[in-house]
């Protein structure tokens, strides 16, 4: 069967792209998610095969296309893959550049294909496109202790550099593979849920 991807506009500089199974998704976005968040490869130039390697030998097996539902990338991730430094590109990363060619940066990519995760890449989308809500972000997480959280996340294979907005993220989805590292964090939650609620009014499927 063809890949299928198929575009969407959900507001300002957001954009979602629909995949007809989560592996499709997962192989796509598998080196652009990584190279922008990775703990081990973040900035770095790598292979599938060196990424496959080093999953399996960390997880125990590579499960990658089976654990990962949603995803989510700044333009600003594209910009290695554009440049030729990831030569040679699979051909489903050379389909997701050329859709978003033309489009003006900065804008933000979510990659899925059902909307169960839709909730939390559009937290990340937020938190990148608009200043506002980040600032305001940032300052309620300041206010809370979610050191215990950000470690959990942390073992899951996120870079330091993207822990706030992963923290953010999965206290307002409410995702429930976060257990005993989000009590205490209740009213937080509920603040970020107010904050997202504000800024997401004109993203479609936002709630």
């Amino acid at each position: 069967m063809p890949l299928r991807m198929k575009k969407q506009r959900l507001g300002d500089a957001i954009y979602a792209v629909r995949f007809q199974s989560q592996y499709a998704a997962a192989s796509t976005f598998l080196r652009i998610q990584e190279h922008y968040e990775s703990s081990r490869f973040r900035n770095q130039v790598f292979t599938l095969e060196q990424y496959m390697d080093w999953y399996a030998a960390e997880y125990g097996a590579f499960t990658y296309f089976e654990d990962w539902e949603g995803f989510n990338v700044p333009s600003t991730a594209f910009t290695a893959f554009r440049e030729g430094r990831f030569d040679p590109l699979l051909e489903k990363e050379e389909r997701l550049l050329r859709m978003f060619a033309t489009v003006r940066e900065p804008f933000y990519v979510i990659g899925l294909y059902t909307d169960t995760t839709l909730k939390h890449e559009i937290a990340h989308a937020l938190f990148f496109t608009e200043p506002e809500y980040r600032a305001q972000v940032r300052d309620a997480l300041s206010a809370h202790d979610t050191s215990a959280l950000s470690r959990r996340l942390a073992s899951m294979g996120y870079h330091r550099a993207v822990l706030d907005d992963e923290v953010h993220a999965y206290l307002v989805s409410g995702d429930d593979t976060l257990g005993v590292q989000a009590r205490g964090l209740t009213a937080l939650r509920r603040h970020l849920r107010s904050l997202y609620r504000e800024y997401a009014k004109g993203i479609v499927l936002a709630k």
